[in-house]
């Protein structure tokens, strides 16, 4: 056995997946996540409606499909590192950029730029380090890497549960911006950045599934279409929805809290589930857990049940997520990245079209029965799309 392919140590393997924590902690947890604890908070203290609330939130789906759109036709290497760094950048900027202005048009360039950096923390990250654990001759496992996003949701909740709403909007958002540089240089260094013969030996590598077919791929995005919706629809107004389910913001922040640690959970399990009991089974388990939580969100029914929802929709979007794209990644190994970000096209228009909907519902009805009860019925039919994709790979 040749020195290059012996098992790396067990430092270098907690190493790199610290670099995908970190990522997932600045691009998704504090550049994304923070809009929705301080939604309510900019909502209260009335710089925020509830209409420019789903607008901005569309804004960041509409970043992350463009950076997902680029990711898909993006072959070079050394430009989809470039791309990935770009994207840790924007995550800063676009954290700060909101404490900055009252203008809801930088507002929009800050949701905007938060979006295509969390394209490239999302799918990027998870193609180096899928690469990288390929190229090691390891188990392809994402589920660690997705932790950092729930633990992301803890902290954007904490420090707005700490924060409280006396303090300035602006200010808090500055704050958050200050952690987004703490994580900056972790992200940076600690990701692997795979070359030229990395990515050639992941591509010959067998990962024991069946090359995708256009038909698969269709239908499998299809269903990933109806994920994304039910998940911009739950993750953006989580706090909102629960404060009004709940009679108290505080809570409702406490309860976000607790979706971001069932979502590091759900990561976790949807990795050790699909190791015993096969990736397909379980992501469609998942899909259905997250379809019931949407809907435990729209029945009034005191507050137990929006407590258990909120927790089911942690631990059942994450697992989605990470199954879903773990999955296109080892039936496209030639080019992982591009599989992730094409299935994420999909998945972003639901993701646009799931707030921005919403918006215009709650601003039209004055509650969220009939967007929630909207999301309910696509998870519904993705249900169905991503069982016809599993059996076309058992046939």
């Amino acid at each position: 056995m040749t020195q290059s392919s012996l098992p790396p140590a067990r430092a270098l393997v907690i190493r790199t997946y610290a670099g995908g924590i970190a990522t997932q902690l600045l691009t998704i947890g504090i550049a994304r996540f923070a809009y929705t604890p301080m939604l309510t908070v900019m909502q209260d203290q009335g710089v925020l409606d509830a209409r420019l609330s789903g607008l901005l939130g569309a804004l960041i789906y509409v970043g992350y499909l463009l950076g997902a759109m680029i990711l898909s036709v993006l072959k070079n290497g050394a430009l989809r590192l470039a791309l990935f760094r770009c994207g840790l950048l924007l995550a800063v900027a676009g954290t700060f950029g909101m404490g900055l202005t009252d203008s809801p048009w930088l507002w929009g360039l800050s949701r905007f730029a938060a979006g295509f950096a969390g394209a490239a923390g999302m799918l990027l990250a998870a193609e180096f380090i899928l690469i990288w654990l390929t190229r090691h001759k390891l188990r392809p496992d994402l589920g660690p890497h997705y932790v950092g996003l729930g633990i992301g949701i803890c902290l954007s909740g904490v420090v707005a549960l700490l924060l409280g709403h006396t303090m300035a909007w602006e200010r808090q958002w500055l704050i958050l911006g200050a952690l987004a540089v703490l994580l900056l240089p972790l992200a940076w260094i600690l990701t692997p950045a795979p070359d030229g013969e990395a990515r050639r030996v992941a591509g010959q590598t067998n990962s024991g599934h069946v090359p995708a077919t256009r038909t698969w791929f269709w239908l499998f995005a299809a269903g990933y279409f109806t994920a994304g919706w039910g998940y911009a629809v739950g993750a953006t107004f989580s706090v909102d929805i629960l404060k009004g389910l709940i009679g108290s913001n505080d809570a409702a922040v406490i309860i976000w809290i607790l979706l971001g640690l069932s979502t590091s959970f759900g990561a976790i399990f949807g990795s050790v589930a699909a190791r015993r009991f096969g990736l397909q089974k379980v992501l469609l388990l998942c899909q259905i857990g997250q379809t019931l939580a949407l809907l435990g969100y729209a029945l009034p029914a005191g507050p137990v049940l929006p407590f258990l929802s909120a927790l089911l929709f942690g631990a059942s979007f994450m697992a989605v997520v990470s199954l879903s794209l773990m999955l296109t990644g080892l039936k496209m190994p030639q080019n992982p990245g591009a599989g992730m970000a094409r299935m994420t096209l999909l998945y972003g228009i639901g993701q646009i079209l799931g707030p921005a909907v919403t918006g215009w519902l709650v601003e039209t009805s004055g509650v969220y029965q009939l967007s929630l009860g909207l999301a309910v019925g696509l998870m519904v039919a993705g249900l169905g799309l991503t069982a016809a994709a599993n059996r076309i790979e058992t046939r």
